[in-house]
């Protein structure tokens, strides 16, 4: 039975919208393609969370190495901000606020707001419904976007009112993906190099936080990330708690967590349950922030989650407990990193597109059968290989 949720309805209302004023958002378009000036003037939506927001920074270097001269705006989550706050080659971000965007009347003000930058293209990473709503309506003239067979409905049907389209095929690198679509402006050869920039007074504030607790750089620091914002993805704290304290026993290893405001109660009781001493950092640096922070890592330990790809740009040689997730399409790139997955029948069955959000089966294998050993086993597989 269907639930006519808010977000169900408006969802009806945007696709029925989109088809009955059609003939108006195309005239616009067109005549905005007419009056449209040769410099490039480009918006990247991505809406999704951390981890493909990170993967997506390589988009906003190819753009302004191939067109360098090229205005470029990306409009991600508030919540993400802190990802590209720093990075050089974007010259506006455009920031979505849930609170904000809840509600037709407030997505149409967003609209207005795209539409009056005068963008002459947009690249939609991801599809989704108002990522396809939201440069039509806007009049971008050129709007490139992903597809997928594995969306719902409705953002099938919105896909046609894109003028150039390029379907996401499943086990496909997310980055390559979305490097592919800027063939469409004629970027060809690209590198995936993931990238996040710091600044000098937050790198400042990393080396104090490491005096503060007495730590030098040579020490054997091991940042760990216990949550994932989706149980289905995340270990054990008692696991977690195994093998910090097996890293300073067997490693003689300084272990600091990391995480939001979010995170301090579990990490918390990780720390009541270890034997050994351990650093808790959580919300004392703030997303843009943290990058500077992870620099110090020899090693960085974590499910999936966004912490995960910052710390894999930021060349820190990371352990991946992958569990569900598909690893072919957003995993932590170059020889510095270790993935933890158990093969079991169901698995993965987590991807890019649809994500997962619980354990179809019930029973999490691919996540509970992995064990302290297993992941102890692949941090000495990266200190033999990296530190």
């Amino acid at each position: 039975m269907i639930k006519f949720t808010k977000q169900y309805l408006e969802n009806i209302f945007f696709v029925t919208a989109a088809f009955v004023l059609s003939p108006y958002f195309y005239i616009v378009s067109f005549l905005n393609k007419l009056k449209s000036k040769k410099d490039l003037r480009i918006l990247i939506i991505q809406t999704a969370k951390i981890g493909d927001l990170v993967c997506s920074t390589p988009v906003f270097r190819e753009i302004k190495k191939k067109y360098p001269d090229s205005y470029l705006a990306v409009l991600v989550l508030s919540l993400t901000k802190g990802v590209i706050e720093n990075n050089p080659y974007i010259d506006e971000v455009i920031l979505i606020d849930y609170e904000k965007f809840d509600g037709i009347s407030n997505k149409i003000e967003l609209i207005k707001e795209i539409k009056s930058k005068n963008f002459n293209w947009s690249f939609s990473l991801l599809p989704e419904i108002s990522n396809n709503i939201v440069p039509f309506w806007a009049g971008i003239p050129n709007r490139v976007a992903t597809t997928s067979k594995y969306t719902t409905q409705g953002v099938k049907f919105l896909s046609i009112f894109n003028t150039c389209v390029l379907e996401y095929k499943r086990n496909t690198l997310s980055t390559r993906h979305y490097l592919n679509l800027l063939g469409f402006i004629g970027i060809k050869k690209t590198s995936q190099k993931k990238e996040i920039f710091t600044t000098k007074e937050q790198n400042k504030k990393a080396s104090r936080f490491l005096k503060k607790h007495s730590l030098e750089n040579n020490d054997f620091l091991i940042g760990i990330s216990v949550t994932a914002g989706n149980e289905f993805k995340e270990w054990l704290p008692e696991k977690f708690t195994q093998l910090a304290d097996k890293l300073v026993k067997k490693l003689d290893a300084k272990i600091i967590f990391v995480g939001s405001i979010k995170d301090k109660q579990i990490i918390n009781k990780v720390q009541s349950m270890m034997n050994q001493k351990s650093i808790n950092a959580s919300a004392l640096f703030n997303l843009s922030e943290v990058p500077a922070l992870f620099k110090h890592f020899k090693v960085f330990i974590s499910v999936d989650t966004g912490s995960l790809y910052i710390a894999n740009a930021m060349n820190v040689p990371v352990v991946d407990i992958a569990g569900p997730i598909n690893i072919y399409e957003q995993p932590p790139l170059g020889d510095k990193c270790e993935i933890v997955q158990k093969k079991i029948s169901c698995s993965p069955c987590s991807f890019m597109i649809p994500p997962a959000r619980f354990c179809k089966q019930g029973h999490r294998q691919c996540i509970e059968k992995i064990t302290v050993d297993d992941v102890f086993e692949a941090v000495l597989n990266l200190v033999n290989q990296n530190v």
